[in-house]
C-alpha cells in the first residue's frame, strides 16, 4: 500500500542528534533513534534499518536486530522488497499481514522468517551522491496503520535532513584531518630541505632531490626522512653512522656517490613509516 508521496512531505525544521565516528556508525545511530520513535508511535516494539548507499564505497546496513538487518541486505541485493525500491527513490510501501504487496512473490515468507509480520518502507533524501533507506519492522501483524505510516512518513524528513548534515560534517573533518596531516608534512620537508640547503649550499630543488634519493634507498617516505633529519638536527638520534652510507657502499659508484650526499644528514635515524 502506498502512502503520501514526496511533495506531501514537510519539513519540520527539526535534527536528530545523529553521531558517529564513521558513516557506518553515522546510520547505526539513525537507526536507534527511529527504532525508539517508531516504537512510541505505534505502542508496539518496532526495529529498524539504515541501509545507506555511498558513493565510491560499499553499502552499509545499519540494523537494531541482526534478523532486520540480514532481511535488508537480502532486499538491497535481490531488488526484492520495500527497502530495495526505497532505496531507489521509490514512494513509501507499508506491509501488515491483511495488505500483501504482489511484486515481490515470497517476500511475506522471508519477512516472518525474520521474525517479523509487518514492514514499511521509505526512501531518504539525501545528497552528494549518497542514497538511503529507513525501514521499520515490527514482530507483531498489522502494526503500521495508515496514521502510523504517516507519522514516520513525516519524521523520514527530519532523519534524511539530520542524516545529511551529520555526514557533511563528519567529510569536513575528515578533509581537516588529512590537510592538518598534509600540511605537518609540507612543513617537515620544507625544514629537512633547509637543512640540506644550508649544509651543501644548493637550491631547494637540490635538496629536495637528495631527500627523495636518500628516501629511495631506505625505502621509506620522504616525510619520514625529513623527520629523521630534524631529530638529527635536534640531537634526539645518536651520530654513530650513516644507514644510508652503508647501503650506498652496495650500490654502483654512481648511485653510491648520490645517496652518500643524501646520507651526510641521516646519521642514524629512526625509522619512520609514510603518512
Amino acid at each position: 500500500m502506498q502512502t503520501a508521496s514526496q511533495s506531501e512531505r514537510r519539513d519540520t525544521g527539526v535534527l536528530l542528534d545523529i553521531r558517529g565516528h564513521s558513516e557506518a556508525a553515522l546510520a547505526f545511530s539513525l537507526a536507534k533513534i527511529a527504532a525508539t520513535m517508531a516504537s512510541d508511535v505505534a505502542g508496539s516494539p518496532v526495529e529498524c534499518t539504515v541501509t545507506l548507499l555511498r558513493p565510491q564505497a560499499t553499502p552499509c546496513t545499519a540494523a537494531t536486530d541482526d534478523g532486520a538487518g540480514e532481511l535488508s541486505r537480502w532486499e538491497h541485493r535481490t531488488g526484492r522488497g520495500p527497502t530495495a525500491r526505497a532505496l531507489n527513490g521509490g514512494l513509501s510501501i507499508m506491509l501488515n499481514e491483511h495488505c500483501k504487496d504482489a511484486r515481490w512473490p515470497g517476500y511475506a515468507a522471508s519477512l516472518r522468517s525474520a521474525g517479523f509480520r509487518s514492514a514499511v518502507a521509505m526512501p531518504l533524501g539525501l545528497k552528494r551522491g549518497y542514497r538511503a533507506a529507513l525501514t521499520f519492522y515490527a514482530a507483531a501483524g498489522n502494526v503500521f496503520s495508515p496514521a502510523v505510516a504517516a507519522r514516520l512518513l513525516a519524521f523520514s524528513d527530519v532523519a534524511a535532513n539530520s542524516l545529511t548534515l551529520a555526514l557533511q560534517i563528519r567529510a569536513d573533518l575528515v578533509l581537516s584531518a588529512e590537510l592538518r596531516t598534509a600540511l605537518a608534512s609540507r612543513t617537515e620537508i620544507d625544514t629537512a630541505c633547509g637543512v640540506i640547503m644550508a649544509q651543501d649550499q644548493c637550491s631547494y630543488d637540490e635538496a629536495l632531490g637528495s631527500l627523495t634519493q636518500a628516501a629511495r634507498a631506505r625505502s621509506l617516505g620522504i616525510r619520514g626522512v625529513a623527520q629523521s633529519i630534524i631529530l638529527s638536527l635536534a640531537g634526539d638520534v645518536p651520530a654513530s653512522g650513516s644507514v644510508v652510507a652503508a647501503q650506498a657502499a652496495a650500490e654502483t659508484d654512481a648511485d653510491a656517490a648520490t645517496h652518500a650526499d643524501a646520507a651526510t644528514h641521516l646519521e642514524q635515524p629512526a625509522v619512520m613509516q609514510e603518512a
